[in-house]
């Protein structure tokens, strides 16, 4: 009894470590970068005082390629070390893929599309309200994005880091590791909580924080249904392709008070039925599913 209670206590860390471990090297790499661009301002830099001469390495940092290509770096180094430390310690040397994960293929296929789709509009409708009725999260979601090079003319380093550098290495750290450990201590249903709220707490920033943790509930439970990170990763890849590139292409609607409320009620359920697909075409239902009803 004692044994399995250190067994578990041992997991607990890893909840949180993984969040902890993102933000260490995020951090750190943004510096380095930084740094880059302070010593190639300092061989160039003739004229003006020091305030003039930092704004101007910021502006270059920001506006140029250097806060993307300090992203991308990130995603791979935690990549690499979140890998090895799900394949190592949760996995026990095995990675799970998509083979045998589906009873139903058309189901399952039909699951993905509709709940990236879904998804993309439930976040866009959420991230709406919550900015009318919150105003300054709105500015300083904005402020985020322009800091990070996410914009109407992203580069190419951070296109393939927000469509798929970025959903790798968080799928990794999130429905991966975190998911796993807290499984280990947790019944499943709290499992879930735990890893989005996680997942939303890492995005530092309310807005994307509150649609992360939605996001992050829907993940999840995929994980949970099929058991393989292939899924999830797939799914986030074209959740974030829609959001960033296709967005534009996709109808919107909510122009008055009414038709929003259609248009949100709409997107919650092709959403919920993207799950009742995806859970249908599981090959492998778990005892234990949250949703036996469905």
């Amino acid at each position: 009894m004692n044994q399995n209670q250190d067994d578990r206590r041992r997991y607990i860390s890893w909840i949180f470590l993984p969040t902890i471990l993102a933000i260490v090297i995020q951090t750190a790499m943004a510096i380095m970068a930084l740094e880059f661009y302070v010593v190639a301002g300092m061989s160039t830099y003739k004229d003006g005082d020091y305030t003039s001469f930092v704004v101007k390495v910021i502006n270059n940092y920001t506006n140029g390629d250097g806060a993307a290509l300090s992203s991308v770096a990130y995603a791979i180094v935690t990549t690499v070390v979140a890998f090895y430390i799900f394949k190592k310690i949760f996995r026990e040397g095995r990675i799970s893929g998509l083979a045998n994960k589906s009873q139903s293929l058309p189901l399952t296929v039909a699951g993905v599309i509709m709940f990236s789709c879904g998804m993309n509009y439930v976040t866009l409708y959420l991230l709406n309200s919550l900015a009318s009725a919150f105003p300054t999260w709105l500015e300083e979601y904005n402020n985020l994005l322009d800091a990070a090079g996410v914009g109407s003319t992203m580069t190419i380093p951070m296109t393939a880091y927000a469509i798929i550098l970025g959903p790798i290495c968080e799928e990794l750290l999130f429905r991966g590791i975190t998911f796993f450990a807290a499984k280990k201590v947790m019944p499943v249903h709290f499992a879930i909580l735990v890893q989005a709220i996680m997942f939303g707490a890492f995005h530092m920033n309310k807005l994307q924080g509150i649609y992360a943790f939605v996001l992050g509930l829907g993940l999840g439970y995929i994980m949970h249904l099929y058991d393989s990170l292939f899924m999830t990763i797939l799914i986030h890849i074209i959740f974030n392709f829609i959001g960033t590139i296709g967005s534009e292409y996709l109808p919107t609607g909510g122009d008055s008070l009414i038709s929003f409320f259609l248009c949100m009620l709409s997107s919650l359920v092709v959403t919920y039925l993207s799950i009742i697909c995806l859970r249908k075409g599981a090959a492998n239902l778990n005892n234990d599913d949250i949703f036996t009803d469905i």
